[in-house]
Parts: structure tokens; C-alpha cells; sequence
């Protein structure tokens, strides 16, 4: 899965900040792990976002993605990063989520990209993938 800057830059900013701060998936040393399980899905996003701040023109984006198993259903804490809208530590380590307020826009086209990628690669449940910002 690759965010380009150019075009997602709020995402890609995101996504790079978590993985600088030790969240897994920027390379094959520390995957993130595809589910097809929408119950973890759904659960990841509440846990993340739920109490997410209503700004106008953004949306709680949460890394890693809810349709990974390393969201907040398998434990840890949230965390977020300045500019970002949340009260919340700015923390590291390799569990937990980072969530930001970006473009809703972006945070739409994001499902977007990772629906696309997990057809075309067939992706099954438990299958490995990387998060690139480029």
C-alpha cells in the first residue's frame, strides 16, 4: 500500500509520523496483518475514533488501519501528535494507535486504496501487507 505525498498529504504525514513513533507496517520487518473480520473492523474504528472531535471538512483517521489486527483490538493505547485535534500522549512503542484529524477527503480516499489493493492482490484474511509513504 503506497501514500503518495503529492496527492494525500495529510494521510501520508499521518502514516509516517505513527511509524516514526514505532507502530508497525512501514517495512516486511514488521508487517501489518490483513482481517476480513468486520467485527474487529468496526471495533478498531470505535475504539480509535469514537470519541473523535467533530471539525468541520476532517475525519479520525487511525494507524494502523481498522482492517489490520494490530488496532486497539489487540491492545495498547491510543496516542495522536500536535496539529492533530486530539488531547491525548504523544507517546511511542510498537502497540496501540495513533489517531489524527485530517482532510475527510483523504481519510475517504484511504478505504478507498485499501479496498482496491486487498482485490487486486487477492488478499485473504491474515495475509501480510506494508504501509509506504512516497
Amino acid at each position: 500500500m503506497v501514500y503518495e505525498r503529492a496527492k494525500y498529504p495529510e494521510l501520508a504525514r499521518h502514516a509516517e509520523l505513527a511509524q516514526q513513533s514505532g507502530l508497525p507496517g512501514a517495512g516486511p520487518d514488521r508487517p501489518l496483518t490483513y482481517t476480513t473480520d468486520e467485527k474487529i473492523n468496526k471495533e478498531n474504528r470505535r475504539l480509535a475514533c469514537g470519541d473523535a472531535p467533530s471539525v468541520p471538512g476532517k475525519s479520525c483517521d487511525e494507524y494502523p488501519v481498522a482492517s489490520s489486527r494490530q488496532g486497539l483490538t489487540a491492545g495498547g493505547t491510543r496516542r495522536t501528535f500536535d496539529d492533530c485535534g486530539f488531547d491525548l500522549p504523544r507517546q511511542t512503542g510498537p502497540t496501540g494507535v495513533s489517531v489524527c484529524m485530517i482532510d475527510e477527503k483523504q481519510n475517504s480516499a484511504q478505504g478507498g486504496l485499501h479496498a482496491g489493493a486487498y482485490r487486486q492482490w487477492r488478499m485473504l484474511d491474515g495475509d501480510s501487507f506494508v504501509v509506504a509513504v512516497d
